[in-house]
């Protein structure tokens, strides 16, 4: 069965994209086939993935958004739409749909505070009887600062489900992004904490029966 992960953060600047097109290319790397689903105008994703010459990612098929229902058709065994930052009817509706929702979020209050909006938006957004999980993942961050720790506490203690494995800030996201490449086979660290990430939502999701 396939199963959506849907990218979302009112806040732009999150890292959705680039953490969309690094889970995409590590999926593949773990013999998984994988659609993305580039839903946000500016059309950054499409045009990464179209572009590449990496010979991972290359191996990721990628869409402009067109219609929800040819979402629910694919047969993959994930698909990941990165959306816009915003909260609109489109958003409300890859909600619905998804297997999971993965929120970036770097250590600002504004991603803070987005990430809770995105929460209550799936609140309302889901139909009686879902219960659509969300993990918010840390991206970007100092590993180093006394701030991690606090922030993962308070999302926790606000109910909010963290990923483990935090995301470091590094050159090499930045590197990748203007190259059209994945850090995969890139950069041995990010690519651990990448492999790392998406074991654990491939966790998530079987612990959830998904």
């Amino acid at each position: 069965m396939t199963k959506i992960v849907t990218f979302a953060n009112v806040k732009g600047g999150s890292g959705k994209s680039t953490l969309c097109i690094n889970i995409a290319a590590m999926l593949v790397k773990l013999e998984q086939s994988v659609c993305v689903i580039d839903a946000d105008p500016q059309q950054s994703t499409l045009d990464w993935i179209k572009n590449t010459k990496d010979p991972v990612l290359s191996l990721v098929n990628c869409h402009e958004f067109s219609h929800l229902d040819k979402i629910c058709k694919l047969v993959y065994d994930f698909v990941l739409i990165d959306t816009q930052g915003s909260l609109n009817k489109e958003l409300a509706n890859f909600l619905k749909i998804s297997s999971l929702v993965l929120v970036p979020c770097r250590i600002s209050r504004d991603d803070i505070v987005g990430q809770g909006w995105v929460q209550m938006f799936l609140k309302k957004s889901q139909d009686v009887g879902q219960n659509i999980p969300i993990l918010a993942v840390l991206n970007g961050v100092n590993k180093r600062s006394h701030i991690l720790s606090h922030i993962k506490q308070q999302l926790r203690e606000d109910g909010t489900n963290v990923a483990g494995t935090t995301v470091s800030q590094r050159v090499c996201f930045s590197e990748t992004n203007v190259n059209k490449m994945s850090v995969i086979s890139y950069n041995k660290v990010a690519e651990d904490e990448i492999r790392e990430l998406t074991s654990e939502v491939l966790d998530f999701l079987r612990d959830r029966g998904q």
